[in-house]
């Protein structure tokens, strides 16, 4: 009987590390910015856009990383500390109160990815590191602790850049959520998380918890 044909390795992923510059439509400057594989082809709103950038969010001091899927669309993500009531949640178990406003709900929670590639992870990194400006021995990256909660961009009337029907777009009433549109909605999710951890409620009728919501049970969140 014939030995079947080995399976061939996945293609490598081409990275670039971009230099600093600000976040499109914005006037903040990322600690670090790549372009990868998952940039979408062809012409459109995503040309000159990175595929990954972080930064750390001024008024909450979290971090928050926007990185693009394969399909071509933008997820934002926000870390919280391992002190953070929410910290460990799955996705489901994130009460729902965080969800409204933002244009996607929360769909994703899980601790830093450290073993996918720093191009493509959902993890934080620092510009000094990011663009080398130190030797790892002299300088080695600290331990990722946070816990990442996020959304991506791929429900209904968001453009999906890989989608089938990428010119039936505006025939459908899609749009292509970019780079400035996931930065807001990041910075919104890292405010939410922020209040919510503080007891600001934007319900002065509910006062059983954090934001006016009793906090789903950890243990049964794992």
């Amino acid at each position: 009987m014939a030995k079947k044909p080995a399976k061939t390795r996945a293609k490598a992923l081409t990275v670039s590390t971009l230099p600093p510059a600000v976040i499109p439509g914005t006037s903040v400057v990322p600690e670090a910015a790549y372009r990868n594989d998952h940039h979408p082809i062809g012409s459109g709103p995503w040309k000159g856009e990175p595929d990954k950038f972080a930064w750390t969010d001024q008024a909450t001091g979290y971090p928050c990383v926007v990185v693009r899927e394969y399909t071509g669309e933008y997820g934002a993500h926000v870390g919280v500390p391992p002190t953070h009531s929410l910290s460990g949640y799955k996705s489901k178990a994130v009460p729902g109160e965080i969800s409204e406003g933002l244009h996607r709900p929360i769909s994703s929670a899980e601790p830093c990815q450290r073993n996918a590639p720093e191009p493509v992870s959902i993890c934080h990194i620092s510009a000094r590191i990011a663009h080398g400006q130190r030797k790892a021995a002299m300088n080695p990256p600290q331990e990722d602790d946070a816990w990442w909660l996020g959304m991506t961009f791929d429900g209904p009337r968001d453009l999906v850049p890989a989608g089938g029907k990428r010119k039936l777009a505006a025939e459908r009433g899609e749009t292509y959520r970019d780079a400035r549109f996931t930065f807001e909605q990041a910075t919104l999710l890292a405010r939410k998380l922020f209040d919510w951890e503080n007891g600001v409620s934007s319900d002065p009728t509910l006062d059983s918890g954090p934001s006016g919501l009793p906090r789903p049970d950890k243990e049964d969140s794992r």
